[in-house]
């Protein structure tokens, strides 16, 4: 007979882990909490808009393809692929400019800081690099230590190297002291849940991510992602039961035994793979005497920023935006420093502006605009609805000033989420959005570890765990925990 294996949650890295291990016999069924899989990337259909209520941002089309392939198939089969080029609008605090990706970014960035070519095509040849091996080497293991980094030569090279020890910025300073370019390689380090003065340089990776690799999107929406890795997970002979919230995670002499629904249904488990929040997992669903990480524990980490997010539809087309349109009009500093050190509400925060209806007719009605805006923010308590209605005025207006378009009476729909959203929907500790910061001693080994060492049975995978925060990354989580599971790592 098959070993049974209960999955907690349908996020990527859940259908990730469950279809690969379906694909080798295991009888593997994932409870889903909520009524639809995709974990954050869940869809919203409203007023013939369809929303991607979470990530929107199609990057390292390679692990992908890599997934898919595993399973005989490709994106392709799944949905159609556009490259988008200019990646993003940027919207700086003077001037406005087009991101595209290499060599044709090289223009701008000559523009922005004149010879500034030959430094920035040094760092993005070395960040290629530095992608390769950190794909190939590390992306895919458990990391359950330092000691077992330290058997892989090129991983302790990569991560000995003195360049990458420092702070993001303070790599980034070394090649531009343009503030705008600066900028344009630092942003993403609020989709690694921190900032660029507390992310380590070694993710300066992502610069070859952004602009080397590019951005795409596929036709549809996020959303068609998420089908088609329910299908891959199904094809797998994988069940998923929807509207299911595991409360608790039982054991037998230190052995998962089984899991309970809110409905005191229960479900006989030999394997546990939670794709849930890690916290809540550890403090809620099992016995203090199985619980590796002490509210202590979590007390002293640095979580990511919870988000302000806005969901419109306007009945009219919009001049001057793209798909990804990032707004650092406000103060960079103060908003990161608002965020990550004095932790209160951001009244003028930094924004990211989607569009997808500039790129996909289908997520809009003819003629309107499908716009999806995103504010980082501290994470823990949500504020009042007057603050929060205040804020999301003041955002409308900076967008309305910036693109030099009035649309604020044409908005037919809204929908605003903070906090409260990430705790209610997802169990997210303090309301975060995308897990842990990667600071240095939250990455690699010291990341919380995808297998117990108080329950036989019991793993661990997304964006908590290695490698880390995001769509691509969670779905080689999910390969990682399989292969552990498998014995194959």
């Amino acid at each position: 007979m098959s070993k049974k294996v209960i999955v907690i949650g349908a996020g990527f890295g859940g259908l990730s882990a469950a279809a690969y291990l379906g694909q080798y016999g295991y009888d593997v069924t994932i409870l889903e909490k909520n009524p639809s899989a995709g974990g954050r990337a869940m869809v919203k259909m409203a007023q013939g808009y369809t929303f991607d209520l979470g990530p929107s941002w199609y990057l390292m089309p390679d692990v992908f393809e890599e997934f898919f392939g595993d399973f005989g198939k490709k994106p392709s089969d799944f949905y159609d692929l556009v490259d988008l080029n200019p990646s993003y609008k940027v919207f700086d605090q003077k001037d406005t400019f087009e991101v595209l990706t290499t060599p044709d970014v090289y223009h701008l960035f000559e523009d922005l800081e004149p010879g500034s070519t030959k430094e920035i095509k040094k760092l993005l040849s070395k960040t290629q690099k530095e992608y390769e091996t950190v794909r190939k080497k590390l992306l895919i293991t458990p990391q359950k230590s330092i000691t077992e980094i330290g058997r892989n030569p090129e991983s302790l090279k990569f991560l000995l190297n003195p360049e990458l020890t420092r702070s993001y910025h303070s790599r980034i300073s070394k090649y531009t002291s343009s503030p705008e370019i600066q900028r344009i390689l630092e942003f993403m380090t609020v989709f690694m849940g921190g900032s660029p003065e507390n992310i380590p340089a070694m993710y300066s990776l992502l610069a070859h991510v952004d602009l080397g690799m590019g951005v795409k999107y596929p036709l549809g929406g996020m959303g068609k992602l998420v089908d088609a890795f329910v299908n891959v997970a199904k094809k797998q002979g994988v069940k998923i039961i929807y509207n299911s919230e595991v409360k608790s995670i039982k054991s037998t002499k230190n052995i998962v035994s089984n899991v309970e629904t809110s409905k005191g249904k229960l479900f006989e488990a030999d394997i546990v793979i939670a794709n849930a929040d890690y916290h809540y997992v550890e403090t809620k669903m099992l016995d203090t005497k199985n619980q590796k990480y002490s509210e202590g524990y979590w007390d002293k980490k640095v979580l990511s920023p919870s988000g302000l997010l806005i969901y419109l539809g306007v009945k009219k087309k919009l001049p001057n935006l793209l798909h990804h349109n990032l707004f650092f009009d406000a103060d960079w500093h103060k908003h990161f420093d608002e965020v990550f050190n004095k932790q209160v509400w951001s009244e003028e925060p930094l924004l990211y502006v989607c569009v997808p209806s500039k790129t996909d007719n289908s997520v809009a009605p003819e003629g309107k605009e499908n716009m999806f805006i995103l504010a980082p923010v501290a994470n823990g308590d949500q504020p009042s609805d007057e603050v929060i209605k205040k804020t999301v005025d003041s955002i409308i207006k900076r967008i309305e000033k910036k693109i030099g378009t009035k649309f604020s009476q044409d908005i037919e729909f809204k929908d605003v989420r903070a906090h409260d959203y990430f705790k209610n929907t997802f169990n997210a500790y303090r309301g975060n959005a995308f897990g842990l910061a990667h600071t240095f001693m939250q990455s690699g080994p010291f990341r919380p570890k995808m297998q117990s060492t108080k329950l036989k049975g019991l793993y661990y995978v997304g964006q908590y765990t290695n490698p880390g925060t995001g769509v691509p990354l969670v779905t080689l989580s999910g390969k990682a925990v399989s292969n552990l599971i498998l014995g194959r790592r």
